[in-house]
C-alpha cells in the first residue's frame, strides 16, 4: 500500500510533507489490522521532494510534527530516496537508515548533501546502502530508473519484509506518552514501594504524579519540569492498591522511567492519603534567606514531597529545626530564576509538631505529606556529609567514588551534582558492581546544580559507591538510618520505561 505525498521543494513546506507523511504512517499503524498488515514493517520512499520527505521521516520519528493518531510512533523500517537528501545533523542512533539512488551531477538536490546524509546515517550506525550514478542528474534517465528497481525490491525485502525486529532501532522505541494519561504500574498488593521516577524529553512543562489508578490528578505532584526535553528524576513513595496497582499521571506529554529500589516493611510505614502542607502561592513569596514553619505529627518523621516554583536565582531549600542555623547540607537546589524543581524529603517534627523550611532565595514552596514513618523505623540523625569533591578536583566522567556509612544498614541520602559537565546521570550501587540500568539523578545541561533523595544500601564494611556518567561534582549527605527490617532493600527494578518496548 501506498500514501503518495506529492509536495514541492520549497523549504516553507518541508514540514508540512513529513507532517503529512508521518501521520501517514501512524494512520497505517492505527488501522494494520482492518488493513491485514504488520505495523512493525513500514517504509517510506519518494523522489526529489518526496525523497527528502521519506528521509525527514526516517530521521525524525523522535520529533513527530503534529498530526493524527499522536499517539502512535511515526517510526519506518528505511526510507528509499531517488535523487533526495536531509540536513545530516538530525541523524542519531534511534532512526532508520536508507537506500540511495543518487546522480552524482544533481545540483537540485545537491549531491554533496546526499553524501552527508549518508555518512552520518552511517557513522550512527544505521542500515544504508549507496547507489551513485556517475553521468545523471537530478532526473534519473529512464534506463536508469529501470535499473533501480530490482536493488530496490532486494532492500525491501531485507530490511522491511523479512527483517527480525526491530527492523530500525526507531521501531524499537514508543512515542512519548501523551498528556494526561494514567500509565498502570505493577507491584504488590498494598505495600508501599520506593521508586526512582523519571520524566524525559518531555514537549512542554508539566508535572508527573503517582496516584491510585483512577482517581482525580493535580492534588499533588512527585515531578515537576519548566521547559521542554528536560530529564528530571526523583524519589517517591508509590502506594499499591489491593489489586497490585498504581498509576502515573503526566500532565505533558513526556516519557517516563519507573525503577523500584524496595519496599516498606508493614507498619513501618503510615502511608496516608496525600495532604498539603504549605503552599506559600496563596500568599506572600518567602524572602531570602528566610525560614517557612510546617506543622505535622509531635516526635515524628515525615515524608514529604517538596516543591520550590518561581526561583529568583540560585539557591538551596533545606529543612531544619525552626530556629537552627541553616547551611551543610541542602534538600532541593535551584541554579537560576524561574525554576521548578520537586524531590522527596524527610521531615522531622519537633515536640511541638513544627519544621521549617530555609530558602537561600526568595522562592514559592508547596509541601504535600505522604506518610509517616513509625518511631521505630528510623533512626533520624543530624545530617552527616559522607562526600564533597568540591574540596578537589571533580570526578571525571565514568567515575566511581566510594562513600562509606553504617556497615549493614539503608541510609537515607541526599545526593547533589554540582557544577556538571553536561548530559548524564547519577547512580548509587554497591561498589563492586557494574553501573547502568538505572539511575538516582539525571542531569541535562551542563552548569546546573540539581539534589534528590536516594536510599543506599551501606554492604559489610560500611561501603557503597557513586557513579557519575559525566564529570561533575558530588556532594552526598546522609539523613538518616532505617531500623532493620523497616525497609526491604531490592535490587532496582524496572516497573516501566515508555522509550522501549
Amino acid at each position: 500500500m501506498l500514501a503518495p505525498v506529492d509536495t514541492p521543494l520549497e523549504r516553507q513546506v518541508i514540514d508540512n510533507a513529513r507532517a503529512d507523511m508521518q501521520t501517514s504512517v501512524r494512520w497505517f499503524r492505527a488501522n494494520a489490522v482492518s488493513l491485514r498488515i504488520d505495523p512493525d514493517r513500514i517504509a517510506v520512499g519518494g523522489s526529489s521532494a518526496g525523497a527528502v520527505t521519506a528521509l525527514g521521516v526516517a530521521v525524525n520519528s523522535d520529533d513527530p510534527l503534529p498530526g493524527d493518531h499522536a499517539d502512535l510512533s511515526s517510526a519506518v523500517c528505511t526510507a528509499v530516496s531517488i535523487s533526495g537528501a536531509n540536513d545530516p545533523t538530525a541523524v542519531s542512533v534511534g532512526d532508520a537508515g536508507a537506500i540511495f539512488h543518487h546522480g552524482a551531477i544533481d545540483t537540485v538536490v545537491p549531491y554533496g548533501q546526499a553524501v552527508q546524509t549518508r555518512d552520518a546515517m552511517v557513522a550512527n550506525g544505521l542500515a544504508v546502502q549507496w547507489n551513485e550514478y556517475p553521468d545523471e542528474g537530478h532526473s534519473l534517465t529512464t534506463s536508469t530508473l529501470s535499473a533501480i528497481v530490482q536493488p530496490t525490491i532486494q532492500w525491501l525485502y531485507d530490511k522491511v519484509a523479512t527483517a527480525p525486529f526491530p527492523c530500525s532501532p526507531a521501531v524499537a522505541l514508543e512515542p512519548p506518552v501523551p498528556a494526561g494519561r494514567q500509565t498502570v504500574l505493577a507491584g504488590l498488593a498494598n505495600m508501599s514501594g520506593i521508586v526512582s521516577l523519571v520524566s524525559v524529553g518531555n514537549v512542554v512543562p508539566g508535572f508527573v504524579q503517582a496516584l491510585p489508578c483512577g482517581s482525580t490528578p493535580g492534588e499533588s505532584s512527585n515531578l515537576n519540569t519548566d521547559a521542554p526535553k528536560q530529564i528530571r528524576s526523583v524519589l517517591a513513595v508509590v502506594s499499591f492498591d489491593p489489586q497490585a496497582r498504581a498509576c502515573l499521571f503526566n500532565q505533558s506529554k513526556t516519557h517516563l522511567v519507573a525503577d523500584l529500589q524496595g519496599w516498606f516493611a508493614p507498619l513501618s510505614f503510615d502511608d496516608v492519603a496525600d495532604d498539603r502542607m504549605l503552599d506559600t502561592r496563596r500568599g506572600a513569596k518567602p524572602g531570602d534567606a528566610s525560614q517557612t514553619i510546617i506543622t505535622g505529627r509531635p516526635n515524628s518523621t515525615a515524608v514529604v514531597s517538596l516543591v520550590v516554583t518561581e526561583t529568583t536565582g540560585a539557591g538551596y531549600v533545606q529543612v531544619l529545626p525552626c530556629g537552627a542555623e541553616p547551611g551543610g547540607s541542602s534538600n532541593l537546589n535551584a541554579d537560576a530564576g524561574g525554576q521548578i524543581r520537586a524531590g522527596l524529603a524527610f521531615v522531622r517534627f519537633d515536640g511541638q509538631g513544627q519544621a521549617c523550611l530555609f530558602t537561600q532565595r526568595a522562592a514559592h514552596m508547596v509541601v504535600d505529606l505522604q506518610g509517616y514513618m513509625a518511631d521505630a523505623s528510623i533512626d533520624d540523625i543530624v545530617d552527616v556529609r559522607l562526600l564533597d569533591t568540591r574540596l578537589s578536583g571533580p570526578p571525571p566522567g565514568g567515575s566511581i567514588t566510594e562513600i562509606v556509612g553504617r556497615p549493614n544498614a539503608t541510609g537515607v541520602v541526599s545526593l547533589v551534582a554540582t557544577e556538571t559537565t553536561g548530559p548524564g546521570y547519577l547512580q548509587v550501587l554497591p561498589c563492586s558492581s557494574a553501573p547502568g540500568g538505572y539511575s538516582n539523578l539525571n542531569t541535562d545541561a551542563s552548569g546546573q546544580i540539581l539534589a534528590g533523595l536516594a536510599f543506599v544500601r551501606f554492604d559489610g564494611q560500611g561501603r557503597a559507591c557513586v557513579f557519575n556518567q559525566t564529570a561533575t561534582h558530588l556532594v552526598v549527605d546522609v539523613q538518616g538510618y532505617l531500623a532493620n527490617g523497616a525497609f526491604v532493600d531490592l535490587p532496582d527494578e524496572r516497573l516501566l520505561d515508555t522509550r522501549t518496548r
